[in-house]
């Protein structure tokens, strides 16, 4: 136990309930000589000892008396240690209960939610997990994700929010945040109510030969730019116009007014009650997952480890 305690304080650089010397001291007393609590501590004598002359210096008492046989506390030494492990113990017992008492609490974990990304498809995928883990909360955050303010919401997770869900492949996103997957989500055309491909259960890439098909700007997003060199090369009657890098719910507007096709998810399929998602028979897929911070908080890291322990994301292959 004092090992691993010792181990995370030192991590922490020392600041805790419990000064790395005061440890080192009741791993000495204990072990009975200097070699043997380095041992157990995972460091050196040398070290051992200068946690010990840093102890017995800050509190100007002798605590050990070393000899060729080990050590022996002295008077104030054993006072110290006997005293020293009731306050361990005791604070020990603390620290159960104030996590305790967080648990009851319950963890905030902050889903942003907006049109295009609803919280829902996180909050569903955790529902089976709620009962066993009723210390998790989920506190719903709107957010705009309009072309101009998106990057930004991603930048700025930690402060307002924890965690986005969504579609979230694109190279400058992940470069502001942390990215773990979820699943994937077939690639979709929206097409127009009035247009005759709408009646349509399903396109082929022929249907689309003569189209005005929107799709997000090249640069961005490397796999959407793979599909878009395979449709030039192999279907090139199909007219590609660009949206800028990211869609807003303009983008599904300027599409049904003008009477254009629009790349787009299965997931958004009702998005825009005049346009009819339909499914093409090209096989591509798009994945989705979390966003979070670069640095997250320790309740957020314990959240998102969770889900990878439980089979609910994983990370994204390198």
């Amino acid at each position: 136990m004092l090992r691993c305690i010792y181990q995370k304080e030192k991590r922490k650089g020392g600041i805790s309930m419990f000064s790395q010397p005061f440890l080192v001291f009741l791993q000495v007393a204990e072990s009975g000589s200097f070699s043997k609590a380095a041992a157990r501590l995972l460091v050196t004598p040398a070290s051992v000892m200068k946690h010990m002359n840093t102890l017995e210096g800050r509190l100007g008492l002798t605590l050990v008396r070393r000899s060729n046989q080990g050590i022996e506390l002295t008077a104030a030494g054993q006072v110290l240690c006997q005293e020293g492990r009731k306050l361990f113990q005791a604070g020990e017992t603390a620290l159960a209960k104030a996590r305790e008492a967080e648990r009851a609490r319950g963890i905030s974990i902050r889903v942003g939610s907006s049109f295009l990304n609803p919280s829902r498809v996180l909050t569903d995928r955790w529902a089976p997990f709620r009962e066993a883990y009723p210390q998790y909360k989920f506190s719903i955050v709107p957010y705009e994700d309009t072309k101009e303010q998106i990057l930004s919401v991603i930048a700025s997770l930690g402060e307002r929010i924890d965690v986005l869900v969504g579609a979230f492949n694109s190279k400058s996103m992940q470069e502001n945040a942390g990215y773990l997957l979820l699943g994937s989500h077939r690639l979709c055309v929206a097409v127009p109510k009035p247009h005759p491909l709408a009646a349509k259960e399903a396109l082929t890439l022929e249907d689309l030969h003569g189209e005005h098909l929107v799709m997000v700007k090249r640069g961005e997003t490397e796999l959407l730019d793979h599909f878009r060199d395979r449709l030039h090369q192999t279907h090139p009657q199909i007219h590609i116009e660009e949206a800028g890098y990211y869609y807003d719910v303009d983008t599904f507007n300027t599409c049904e007014q003008q009477g254009k096709l629009l790349l787009t998810l299965d997931a958004w399929a009702d998005i825009h009650p005049s346009l009819c998602t339909l499914p093409v028979a090209w096989g591509y897929r798009i994945p989705y997952g979390i966003l979070f911070p670069r640095h997250p908080s320790e309740n957020v890291r314990g959240f998102l480890a969770l889900l990878q322990e439980k089979g609910l994301a994983f990370p994204p292959e390198p």
